[in-house]
């Protein structure tokens, strides 16, 4: 069965153990001592075939590479890595941490060295002799999941409802201005790196449309309808992902779904910019803070993307009810009185 983050502190935690060898084995053996409250699923090392070579027998069984950890974890998300290297050195664990600070999971850093003050670690109400230093938090866990996912249903409802006569007008106008489908469907990223369908009005020819979002739109791009720039120029052609969001696919605010294809500088956005995937640790949004702080619509260099993308982790840190009504507000504003970026 797989966890929500509403129940993950409900239950038995299911841990994944970063790091082999007699460092990773201490973990598990001691996680183990607790079957009540915690899991060990398994042990994952980069150097896990000489592990294997060498004879070296652990508690818990030993599960591949980091790069296969990642994987299980963007198939079924665990609820808490413990990263167990005593020894490494600086640069091995720097490259650790990049990889798996992505994973909107805890992560916890394993050390044999026991502070004043910190010798029981982060779980010494279990009784455990382990010294566990938090170094990521999931996002939007316990109460908060909660608060979000009724902000999102809230507003998603109403703001369907309060549009409905309007979607029937925008479809209708669609309609007679070209011929295909009203609905646009794009895969673009939602949570935890999974592919998701997004909704939007089209806004493009059938035969010149770009399903993968490869090639980005231009001002008076010639792909775009005539009934499309307005769409576009108005950000109405947003308004299908309100039922993204009512499904849960989707927050009305969040880091912005990208097209799977997307593109800056001719690279893809994970190669091209810096934990990239780390802005996938929330679900994606219709609006976000990029996009109030001038980050709307087409961009052209690294650098704006990497700002882009710092808005967004920028977000996902502070988030709080009360930023997300100041986003909605300031991207109505915009819509209305500040549409140069749209097209």
């Amino acid at each position: 069965m797989k966890l929500t983050p509403r129940a993950k502190y409900l239950s038995r935690r299911k841990v994944l153990v970063l790091g082999g060898g007699p460092d990773g084995e201490v973990i598990a053996h001691k996680l183990l001592q607790r079957p009540d409250r915690y899991n060990v699923v398994g042990i994952f090392d980069d150097r896990w075939e000489r592990l294997e070579n060498e004879g070296v027998v652990h508690s818990a069984p030993v599960l591949g590479s980091v790069d296969d950890m990642i994987a299980l974890c963007r198939e079924d998300l665990p609820d808490m890595i413990v990263i167990a290297i005593f020894d490494a050195g600086r640069e091995r664990l720097r490259n650790i941490v990049r990889k798996v600070i992505v994973l909107p999971v805890d992560i916890y850093l394993a050390t044999d060295i026991f502070p004043p003050g910190f010798s029981s670690g982060a779980l010494h109400d279990d009784g455990l002799d382990l010294c566990l230093i938090l170094i990521s938090k999931m996002p939007l866990s316990g109460g908060w999941f909660w608060a979000k996912w009724l902000e999102d249903k809230i507003l998603s409802l109403i703001f369907i409802i309060a549009f409905s006569p309007l979607y029937l007008l925008i479809a209708l106008l669609i309609k007679v201005d070209s011929r295909g489908p009203v609905f646009f469907v794009q895969n673009r990223y939602g949570f935890n790196d999974k592919i998701i369908k997004v909704l939007k009005f089209r806004t493009m020819y059938v035969e010149k449309g770009d399903p993968t979002g490869a090639d980005r739109t231009v001002r008076n791009d010639p792909r775009v309808t005539r009934i499309g720039r307005y769409l576009r120029n108005f950000s109405l052609d947003e308004l299908p992902q309100f039922f993204n969001v009512l499904r849960g696919e989707m927050s009305v605010v969040g880091p912005r779904a990208h097209a799977t294809a997307m593109r800056v500088d001719n690279e893809l956005y994970e190669k091209a910019i810096d934990c990239y995937s780390a802005r996938h640790r929330v679900r994606p949004g219709m609006t976000g803070l990029a996009q109030v702080r001038g980050y709307r619509g087409e961009i052209t260099s690294r650098e704006a993307a990497q700002k882009r993308v710092d808005c967004d982790l920028y977000y996902i840190t502070h988030w709080s009810l009360g930023l997300d009504l100041k986003i909605i507000f300031k991207s109505i504003s915009i819509v209305l009185y500040s549409r140069e970026n749209a097209f």
